[in-house]
């Protein structure tokens, strides 16, 4: 069974923060760029569509133009579980829009009945329904750090405010002066490039397909569920309620651009454009946010902000100037949206977050839907002004009241972002993709261990892997202390990824912390099988062999838990003055009683590790052995046998000491 797949990392994100992480990594520049293409396509064909039809049918028609949302919705829930995990899925859906934006332009260019472009625009909002929560499942895959798939999310939500405002823009002003038909073209040309941008990325792991009523009946029950579930409904809620402002937003900014302001048609574009100066605008302010620890507090300010600045709209006659207030609007906006789906990231599972996601584009498209509806409605019984003033209210309300529940959420999501960190930071799971890592930090359970206690004592069967959040622990093997470890530190590895008893004690200089994973999960991680789903029909669990034939010698030795945390010079020159040797099989590379000289890396083949006539355990590449004798300048307790072709780099004592006394405190696995 094919395991979790792993990538080269040739640097680390320890010099790389913000939303411009994401945007250096090809493939999610690709997905964010054609995820902007989409949201300008869209957008430019609605607004031109909205004027279009206000010109037929007064503020109903536009309402009619928005309630497209609500199939999107149904579409959401129901479709979108079906397609979401198909390959291609993204650039499949980005395709079958272009034929219907194509064939909307056609139906107003021709001048047909009104009503079937309106029906092509709702079944094209619920074609593009699964286009999100696909989405949300291919970031992970594509993030190769916690940091860059943080930066992605923000930058999700930024394209998203952009591309929409960008689209209104393009289509205010173009409507203005050519046909509208012609601009809902250059929406399905713009459509058809984001399909070609977008193919070949592919969404998470293949699934046994399941019967399609068994997955709209996932679909239905998944609602309540998450509506009901406590760390994500008030998030999911705020989202929702601010969806509904959106909505009734952009109904209403075709009739105050057009009715109250006097603008012109183009005045309608350059109220959408205002909102996009301020997702602009937000940029730097999300980068900052996403960053800090705490997100709650700045998330439900910028929710309350969105509802308020709609109702400032219709408290005072700005005029042009009430373009300041609306780019306010975009900044609380694309803070609101970019926050709260980086809690969500940060507070939930990947499978629970493409689940959570998905319900919650369907509770938006229809609350976005509603919304434009409920616009006119509004407009006919209070009036323009009050009618903007009471379509700011309910989202400010509904913060407020959830409050207490988005701060508790917070906290949970702090402590597990801080937790993925941490578990990206250990060696032996660095390489593991977000949605394994994600797994992990699901599965691990906290321990507390007293200074002076054995964690794992030598010759032990392995059962766990830990990791240590706080205290320091030293490595003994034989009795001799051989490294030290602290917080990020992990170990206990080698006995569960080889079947073999524990090869050294792990004891507790101090109260300690740990997070510690069951072997069968550790193992279920590192080689997508666990150890109890194999059977004769299954290929056979393998020891984990670390490839480190096309590594530099200064990495390979940087893995050493003596060397871990020392500089790349140092590291380099240690590895300068190294040998490469190689032993035959059954030639010892050391004897126990020898007086030691060296310390030994296997690079190649593997070795057997002998200890007054009978086998203590096997070495592998990447092992280190030898470096007993030379830190403790006694003779070698040991002998060390080829089993078969051997390669191993010989690191001279005198150097291998240096190199240790002067390395910073280890932070490598044991």
């Amino acid at each position: 069974m094919t395991g979790p797949r792993r990538r080269p990392r040739a640097e680390t994100a320890s010099d790389r923060t913000g939303i411009a992480v994401a945007f250096r990594h090809p493939a999610m520049a690709r997905l964010l760029g054609a995820f902007g293409l989409v949201t300008v396509a869209e957008w430019a064909t609605v607004t031109s569509l909205s004027i279009y039809v206000f010109g037929l049918g007064g503020t109903l028609a536009v309402g009619f133009v928005g309630f497209r949302f609500v199939p999107g919705a149904l579409s959401s829930m129901l479709f979108a579980p079906l397609v979401e995990r198909h390959r291609g899925v993204l650039a499949r859906i980005a395709m079958a829009r272009t034929m219907l934006l194509a064939a909307a332009a056609a139906w107003v260019l021709l001048g047909y009945d009104t009503i079937v472009v309106i029906i092509i625009i709702a079944i094209d909002a619920a074609v593009s329904a699964p286009y999100r929560s696909a989405q949300s499942r291919i970031l992970p895959i594509l993030s190769r750090e916690p940091e860059e798939l943080a930066g992605a999310t923000a930058g999700i939500s930024i394209m998203k405010t952009v591309g929409q405002a960008g689209g209104s823009l393009a289509g205010g002003l173009l409507a203005s002066v050519i046909n509208p038909g012609a601009v809902m073209a250059g929406g399905a040309a713009a459509m058809a490039a984001a399909a070609f941008v977008s193919s070949g990325l592919q969404p998470a792991r293949q699934r046994a397909a399941s019967h399609w009523a068994a997955v709209l009946k996932d679909g239905f029950k998944a609602v309540p569920e998450v509506v009901r579930d406590r760390q994500s409904s008030a998030i999911v809620l705020a989202s929702v309620a601010r969806t509904l402002v959106r909505g009734l937003w952009t109904a209403l900014a075709v009739v105050v651009a057009l009715r109250l302001f006097h603008l012109g048609t183009s005045g309608v574009g350059l109220l959408q454009a205002a909102a996009g100066v301020g997702a602009i605008l937000a940029i730097p302010i999300t980068a900052k946010l996403i960053g800090l620890r705490g997100l709650g507090v700045p998330c439900a300010v910028a929710f309350i902000a969105a509802g308020v600045a709609v109702s400032v709209v219709g408290i005072f006659d700005f005029g042009w100037s009430v373009a300041l207030v609306i780019v306010g609007w975009g900044i609380a906006m694309a803070v609101a949206d970019s926050t709260s789906l980086s809690l969500l990231h940060r507070l939930l599972h990947s499978d629970t977050l493409s689940r959570v996601v998905g319900v919650m584009e369907a509770l938006k498209l229809a609350s976005e839907g509603l919304g434009a509806l409920l616009a006119p409605a509004l407009v006919a019984v209070f009036g323009l002004r009050t009618a903007l003033i009471v379509a700011g209210l309910p989202l400010p309300l509904i913060v407020l009241l959830g409050l207490g529940q988005i701060r508790r959420s917070d906290r949970a999501a702090t402590g597990r972002s801080e937790l993925v960190r941490l578990l990206h930071g250990v060696r032996v799971l660095r390489s593991l993709e977000m949605p394994s890592l994600e797994d992990v930090a699901a599965r691990v359970v906290r321990l507390e261990v007293e200074g002076g206690t054995d964690v794992m004592r030598q010759g032990d069967p392995g059962d766990r892997f830990y990791v240590i959040e706080r205290g320091e622990v030293e490595v003994l093997i034989g009795g001799y202390p051989v490294a030290r470890l602290n917080r990020g530190s992990g170990f206990g590895e080698r006995a569960l990824l080889r079947d073999t008893p524990r090869s050294a004690t792990v004891r507790a200089l101090s109260d300690v912390e740990l997070w510690s994973l069951e072997r069968d999960d550790f193992l279920m991680a590192m080689t997508g099988q666990r150890p109890d789903e194999a059977d004769d029909a299954a290929q056979p669990l393998r020891p984990y062999v670390p490839d480190i034939g096309s590594r530099p010698l200064s990495d390979v030795l940087g893995d050493l838990s003596q060397l871990a945390g020392s500089s790349r010079d140092r590291l380099e020159r240690l590895a300068a003055s190294t040998t490469t040797e190689q032993f035959e099989p059954g030639a010892a590379v050391i004897s126990e009683g020898e007086i030691a000289d060296a310390v030994y890396v296997i690079l190649a083949g593997r070795a057997r590790v002998v200890v007054g006539g009978e086998k203590l355990t096997e070495l592998h590449p990447g092992d280190a052995f030898g470096e007993i004798a030379v830190l403790h300048s006694t003779p070698r307790t040991a002998t060390v046998t080829a089993t078969e072709l051997l390669t191993v780099c010989r690191v001279p004592a005198p150097d291998y000491l240096v190199a240790v006394t002067l390395r910073p405190t280890p932070l490598g696995g044991a």
